[in-house]
């Protein structure tokens, strides 16, 4: 029998950023685990809408955090934003130290661009978790979204300094520098996005831009949606 707070991982994919959420699946037998698995297998295959209806069926089961845990991510990577919002909010009233709860909510309202809402919840899961990865970058993605540069760049560093082949760490990290006029250390990202990605057209435009050899882009890299976390 597994522990109670087994955590399955590697099931979703947003539409806006890929991201792979953990999914907590509860070991023992009945109080909704089959519906739960089924759920889980169902996430797998992105039917997201199937495994919400079968954490539905859990939850009715047995209203537990997993279950409404489970469920919000299947709405966040659905793109039911009201619905995730309203799942996370319920595990947060269950469990108000859960770290999970605030992260997964303060991403849901980045994808609504509420960003000082999400960044409320973002740092209240930083201050139980303090160094996550993924809420890192999602915080990194509101404070740039907010030209609130400095703390952009910040948060960045610390996700190039724990993970130094993120892309888009260096990306972001590399627009906020030049948009504070530190064109050197802009340049320095751009060049490390082309090393990771010699293919990548935005980054060898904002180069040649801060080069003086090109017109700069209109929008930051930030401006298309979501943050993009990695596996």
């Amino acid at each position: 029998m597994r522990n109670r707070n087994t955590v399955i991982t590697g099931w979703a994919a947003l539409a806006l950023s890929v991201a792979m959420p953990q999914l907590q699946v509860k070991g023992e037998e009945g109080g909704g685990a089959d519906a739960s698995r089924k759920g889980i297998e169902l996430a797998k295959k992105r039917d997201y809408a199937g495994a919400a209806a079968e954490f539905t069926k859990a939850i009715k089961a047995d209203p537990s955090v997993a279950h409404y845990t489970n469920r919000g991510k299947a709405y966040r990577a659905a793109g039911n934003y009201t619905e995730a919002e309203a799942d996370f909010t319920k595990v947060i009233q269950m469990n108000s130290e859960n770290a999970d709860a605030y992260s997964e909510r303060g991403k849901v309202k980045v994808s609504e661009k509420k960003y000082d809402e999400a960044l409320a919840d973002l740092n209240k899961s930083l201050e139980l978790n303090n160094g996550d990865i993924d809420t890192l970058r999602f915080r990194a993605f509101a404070y740039l979204s907010k030209d609130d540069f400095d703390k952009a760049i910040t948060d960045y560093s610390e996700v190039i300094n724990k993970m130094p082949k993120d892309v888009e760490a260096h990306r972001r990290r590399g627009y906020a520098y030049a948009s504070k006029g530190d064109k050197e250390k802009a340049k320095a990202d751009f060049q490390t996005v082309l090393k990771l990605k010699p293919s990548d057209d935005d980054a060898t435009t904002r180069l040649k831009a801060l080069e003086g050899k090109a017109a700069a882009p209109a929008a930051s890299p930030a401006a298309a949606g979501a943050p993009a976390p990695h596996p």
